[in-house]
């Protein structure tokens, strides 16, 4: 292929076709990949054929239940990706800078959204006008290269990737036991750790520790503790707990002020097991963005308490 008929191939590889390519490698299917693009199959199917005629190779084998990418579709989909990518970043970056409405995207653990986020979320609406918060409330992994978030908080340390900044959101966090005041009215704080026999015990099943580690490295003589709730939320343990209904252990991060407002208290006192729960993750091409860096500096800085440190001690000076 000489230079002339090069270029002449490669002015057919319209942004049009690459983005046909792009929704068909992800979905694996011209007819999915159609219906995300609102447009016809066979206008999909036309779009990569035109390419894949401009480049003199197959980017995918056609079969009956989809289509399979070959090597070449493989090395042309990471480019593609890294390209879309850059120029999104490049279109949130002038659209940053002009004076329409700047939308944030935060992906959150559930429980998170609804203790931390959601509350704070009305004042800082007000404090920066000019910006469209769109929060989702999800446990999945975020995924910042399709999904357009730009700022995450997840439960568990996310997937290491590459231009990602990725932080504690506390670095003392810990788990530890909480109750309502009246569920240990009359005793003696803090209690010894055997007496948790005497509770029930309402479990987050998706929690990072459990009743099992706590007892196991604080009471193991207790060999047949009160089981009660099993939850899949750290909200709807906290309520449970708030509501008399039983001790929940849970992260301080989410408890912090539960704890400082009275609502909890910690019956062991200091008996926590260390562990890191909850990340901030951040594309190191967003941070520059005035709005992300707006969103970002919030939730550093109602994080700030650092993971509830004398917490536990206060709550029982309060109790």
């Amino acid at each position: 292929m000489n230079l002339v008929q090069r270029y002449r191939a490669l002015r057919k590889a319209s942004l049009k076709g690459l983005q046909a390519f792009e929704a068909a490698y992800m979905h694996r299917s011209f007819a999915s990949a159609a219906q995300e693009l609102s447009i016809t199959a066979s206008a999909v199917s036309h779009s990569i054929q035109t390419l894949e005629d401009a480049l003199g190779t197959m980017l995918f084998e056609r079969g009956r239940r989809g289509v399979v990418p070959t090597e070449a579709g493989a090395r042309l989909y990471d480019v593609i990706r890294r390209s879309f990518s850059e120029i999104d970043d490049e279109l949130r970056t002038i659209l940053d800078r002009s004076d329409k409405q700047q939308v944030v995207t935060i992906q959150s653990a559930p429980s998170f959204a609804a203790i931390w986020i959601m509350p704070r979320l009305p004042a800082f609406l007000r404090a920066h006008p000019e910006i469209d918060v769109r929060l989702w409330a999800v446990h999945q992994a975020p995924d910042f290269s399709h999904s357009g978030v730009d700022v995450a908080v997840t439960y568990g340390r996310p997937p290491a990737s590459a231009g990602v900044h990725v932080e504690p959101i506390s670095t003392r966090e810990r788990y530890l036991p909480v109750c309502s005041p009246t569920l240990v009215d009359g005793w003696e704080l803090p209690l010894p750790a055997s007496d948790i026999e005497h509770f029930y015990l309402v479990q987050n099943d998706v929690s990072l520790t459990s009743w099992d580690e706590w007892i196991a490295r604080f009471a193991p003589g207790c060999s047949n503790p009160v089981r009660g709730l099993r939850l899949d939320r750290a909200f709807m343990t906290l309520s449970a707990a708030e509501n008399g209904l039983g001790m929940c252990i849970e992260s301080t991060v989410l408890v912090h002020e539960y704890l400082q407002q009275g609502r909890l208290v910690c019956p062991f006192g200091e008996l926590a097991i260390e562990a890191t729960a909850h990340y901030l993750a951040v594309p190191r091409s967003k941070e520059r963005l005035q709005a992300v860096g707006a969103v970002v500096d919030w939730i550093k800085g109602f994080a700030d308490w650092n993971g509830g440190e004398g917490t536990a001690e206060d709550a029982a000076a309060r109790s």
